[in-house]
């Protein structure tokens, strides 16, 4: 919830502040309401950015909502009421109805699975649905039928209006005297208008609804209405009443939608116009209209979500007959009976329960469906994506048109091809700034990946690291083969992000030390990718040639009671990495005693980098390890403001006293090293403001 804050209380004194915080409530229902004030302890954060390729700019989309920091509690018994609402305001009767109506389908319907969704269509509440039934509808290519756009409103309008006419044609004098379609519409506009509010004013539904006041305008005025200026008209109200509107995701993929579904479909049933059976005519517009949707929209969910699915094309033959028509009307009916006979409730609701439990059975069963999964969609794709629909849409001309239709995706396809080409005789390293973990990308000279580590959170947050952070940075980076993964150990901040990587990405070959997670063996498994366990003495050569020399574990000199009393950082896998008269050492988590072990070893330390053990720890880097390596640059991942104060003053001041330069990825963002061999520089392109 968003709260207004007045006064912050620290270190035993008041301050005033102003200003929007959105707390999160971790656990059970919240019953405040709008306009009541609280009291609550968290510690306050302030958003902000890794400075990752491709990440997610948290801080800019809870500034557009005018929020300034976030702050998390276990449960509402951590926030104290202090006074109710004074004022009981129509946006607190609103929300009160809301939650009210959520309360009643929840108690009513047991099954969470079956609630969840049926709190989605009806009052346009999406928090609750699990994830693994959200990821479902997706993967299904139907999880637009569970925020209510146009296809809900207009189905709603549509059957309150058949109601009403209905009901008025019943009486000699209403249907003597009256227009019984505009009667029809004065009812509907305020009833949907209502509904709207109740539903949260999501963009979409806003949008439909205005698009509806249109159509009853022009109806009243008799005037006739063009749809794509309908459709401007509802963007130019939604973004002058709130620009940052224009920003987000769903405004924009509702409004592409039916951009295309408007250009595009009136051209197909031209085409198939010689068609005399109504019912194949209203066939084919069914699936033209899936199909269109599906891909005007392919470019901007891949960009977004990273994922699209043609399958609904085929699911929405299943879906729209069960929730769109069913469940929506079914339960729409039921909201007034619920608020009337709350005893009554159960059984006003089963039929739309029944329809939504049949609805994600199905859905469940379509996870086995292919899906398209890219990272490499980018800004310039989009624009490309956009002069295209413009020119189909505004443009005219017989020859104007086609020109302009085919040469734009041809440049489009030109450019991303240009982009995608790695392989430049130049050995990358980019050290990812993942926070309070460790993810390096490798690219050989001729183009080849190596992925050491793929970061995670430290603690279970309910949320995929490698969906959220990882992959979206590789896909940036145009990374959508992963010729050898290495693990360099089984800790969550370093191979947390890789089940999802080999999930979703090509992976040639898995390397590791001594240890790796249940969860990482699984999808290899999965996807019977090699593997093979790396130790001290390996020496690997690479295209390049790239020669990889592994320096630790020693797990060949260690009793098993003597491997068993190490920890699992010092059986980190290390190892030095040459191209030409360029070298660098790569330590992941290993201490003191691994250190020491490499020393003894008589193994070739001398390197042009090292990148820092254990996130500059003081736990690691000894001097007597510096002084072998002797490296001209350090590196050290490590997260902004981590609890553990990481890197610590010990090991950035010894590197001080070398005097080797240190970049760092909590202040320095991610880390870019170039070398053709003898030469090497570094930057740092995506650093954090």
């Amino acid at each position: 919830m968003t709260v207004q804050v007045e006064r912050i209380f620290s270190g035993g004194r008041a301050e005033l502040s102003t200003g929007l915080l959105l707390l999160s409530v971790n656990e059970g229902d919240i019953s405040l309401n709008r306009g009541d004030r609280v009291r609550f302890n968290s510690r306050v954060s302030v958003p902000h950015l890794l400075g990752l390729p491709g990440e997610f700019d948290y801080s800019r989309y809870l500034a557009f909502q005018g929020i300034s920091a976030t702050c998390r509690v276990a449960s509402q018994q951590e926030i104290v009421l202090v006074r109710a609402a004074a004022v009981v305001s129509w946006q607190r009767s609103v929300d009160r109805i809301a939650r009210l109506l959520g309360d009643g389908i929840r108690r009513s319907v047991y099954d969470e699975r079956i609630s969840s969704i049926l709190t989605a269509l009806l009052i346009g509440d999406q928090g609750r649905i699990p994830q693994d039934l959200a990821d479902a509808y997706t993967r299904a290519g139907v999880n637009h039928i569970l925020s209510i756009s146009g296809f809900h409103v207009g189905i709603i309008a549509a059957f309150i209006t058949m109601v009403v006419i209905w009901l008025l044609t019943r009486f000699e004098f209403s249907a003597l005297r009256w227009n019984i379609r505009r009667v029809a519409l004065l009812i509907v506009v305020p009833v949907m208008l209502a509904y709207l509010f109740l539903t949260g004013s999501a963009p979409a539904t806003s949008r439909s609804v205005i698009m509806l006041i249109a159509f009853a305008v022009a109806l009243f005025t008799e005037r006739e209405q063009d749809s794509i200026n309908t459709l401007l008209l509802a963007a130019f109200i939604l973004v002058a009443i709130n620009p940052p509107t224009l920003f987000d995701v769903s405004f924009q993929l509702s409004f592409l939608s039916l951009w295309g579904i408007l250009v595009a479909v009136p051209l197909i049933m031209k085409r198939t116009a010689t068609i005399s059976s109504a019912w194949q005519r209203s066939l084919v517009q069914f699936v033209a209209v899936s199909a269109v949707a599906s891909c005007v929209t392919l470019l901007p969910v891949l960009f977004v979500f990273k994922i699209a699915s043609f399958n609904g094309i085929l699911t929405n033959f299943i879906i729209v007959p069960l929730l769109g028509y069913g469940a929506v009307l079914t339960g729409f009916i039921a909201l007034p009976l619920m608020t009337l006979f709350p005893s009554f409730a159960p059984f006003a609701l089963w039929p739309a329960a029944s329809l939504v439990n049949l609805s994600n059975n199905f859905i469940m069963w379509c996870t086995s469906l292919p899906v398209l999964t890219f990272y490499g969609i980018n800004r310039c794709d989009l624009l490309f994506f956009l002069m295209f629909m413009t020119c189909i849409t505004f443009v005219r001309g017989k020859i104007l048109l086609p020109v302009l239709g085919i040469l734009i995706p041809v440049s489009a396809c030109v450019l991303h091809m240009y982009s995608a080409s790695t392989a430049d005789d130049r050995l990358h390293i980019t050290m990812l700034s993942v926070g309070q973990a460790e993810s390096m990308l490798v690219r050989l000279p001729n183009g080849m990946t190596l992925l050491v580590d793929g970061g995670g959170y430290l603690n279970d947050t309910g949320h995929d690291f490698g969906r959220r952070v990882l992959a979206p940075a590789l896909g940036t980076l145009h990374v959508g083969r992963i010729d050898k993964m290495i693990a360099t150990h089984d800790h969550p901040d370093h191979s947390g992000g890789l089940p999802f990587i080999i999930k979703n990405f090509t992976v040639d070959e898995f390397w590791s030390g001594t240890g790796v997670s249940a969860e990482v063996l699984n999808e290899l498994g999965k996807k019977k990718v090699p593997q093979r366990t790396l130790v001290a003495g390996d020496i690997i050569t690479l295209p390049g040639p790239v020669t990889i020399t592994v320096l630790s574990p020693v797990k060949t000199l260690q009793t098993p009671e003597e491997n068993d009393e190490l920890s699992v950082n010092e059986q980190s896998l290390v190892f030095r990495l040459c191209y030409g008269t360029f070298s660098m050492i790569f330590c992941a988590d290993a201490g003191f005693e691994a250190e020491q072990m490499m020393v003894a070893g008589q193994y070739e330390l001398k390197s042009t980098v090292i990148k820092i053990g254990h996130h500059g720890s003081r736990f690691s880097t000894s001097e007597a390890f510096i002084e072998r390596v002797r490296p001209e640059l350090a590196l050290i991942s490590a997260g902004a403001g981590n609890r553990f104060g990481l890197p610590s003053i010990r090991t950035v001041d010894l590197l001080k006293s070398k005097q080797i330069p240190l970049y760092r990825t909590d202040r320095d963002g991610t880390i870019e090293l170039v070398t053709n061999g003898s030469s090497w520089s570094v930057t740092t392109p995506y650093r954090p403001e």
